[in-house]
């Protein structure tokens, strides 16, 4: 659900002119037709007053060239090198393109877009590049309320013997920005990491109820396997990145 949207806009002006992907074969300053580029908003800071979740913006990409280009000119919106979208600029006069979409973003992630502008028949490696940069309002971290798995696990003599996990998780900013409940198992005998594993609120599997806070997982010792001394540390990750306390338990695999 798309929530109303409350931020303070940084400068509007970014210029950001490259020659083509490789720096071994740089643009050809005869064929270059492409001058500036700028993206409004460009920096964003969401306030305190902000509600927390998906918000839409009114992105206006601009580019000017020295001349009229040949070719059509195009952008891409990027993040961490994933593309999101693309389209055309639409001519406003010989030498002045605009781009206006919408744009999903989360008012409480930090996240940096990056718009590339050039000709639909790029031979010349020609663009320009902006980037957008979003920055979320603060929120609290995820809190690990309680944990348990059992004690002692017997190697069983045959087959499997299952392991369940449990964690009860809660964000005091709402239960959507959980981004992951995890843990990770450390060998007690030299402090090796055993695994890391997520855990789910899904109603499947090990899970019993959807959406309860109680997150589960499993593990299964089969058959033959060693005898260990294990801490099973226990984090939850927001949807900003921050991580709650961990919570550690023992677990000893014996025969």
């Amino acid at each position: 659900m798309k929530n109303s949207l409350i931020f303070i806009i940084g400068t509007v002006l970014l210029l950001w002119a490259t020659g083509c992907d490789s720096p071994s074969s740089p643009a050809d300053p005869d064929s270059a037709v492409l001058s500036s580029l700028s993206i409004e908003p460009n920096n964003i800071q969401f306030g305190s007053q902000s509600t927390i979740g998906d918000t839409t913006l009114t992105l206006q990409i601009r580019a000017i060239t020295l001349e009229a280009p040949v070719n059509d000119l195009l952008y891409t919106i990027e993040r961490d090198g994933v593309l999101l979208t693309e389209g055309n600029l639409q001519s406003q006069s010989e030498t002045s393109f605009l781009a206006e979409l919408s744009l999903t973003v989360n008012t409480s992630r930090n996240t940096t877009y990056s718009i590339y502008v050039y000709e639909s028949d790029n031979t010349s490696g020609q663009r320009l590049q902006g980037r957008l940069q979003i920055r979320g309002r603060t929120v609290s971290p995820p809190i690990i309320e309680e944990v348990s798995n059992p004690e002692e696990v017997i190697i069983p003599e045959s087959g499997s013997q299952r392991i369940d996990f449990f964690a009860r998780v809660v964000h005091p900013n709402g239960q959507e920005l959980i981004n992951s409940v995890n843990f990770f198992l450390i060998d007690q005998s030299d402090s090796s990491v055993r695994g890391e594993y997520q855990m789910f609120d899904n109603g499947e599997d090990v899970d019993e109820v959807e959406s309860d806070s109680l997150y589960s997982g499993a593990l299964s010792i089969e058959e033959g396997a060693p005898t260990f001394e294990i801490t099973v540390n226990y984090y939850a990750i927001g949807e900003d990145g921050q991580s709650s306390d961990t919570l550690q338990t023992q677990l000893s695999i014996i025969e």
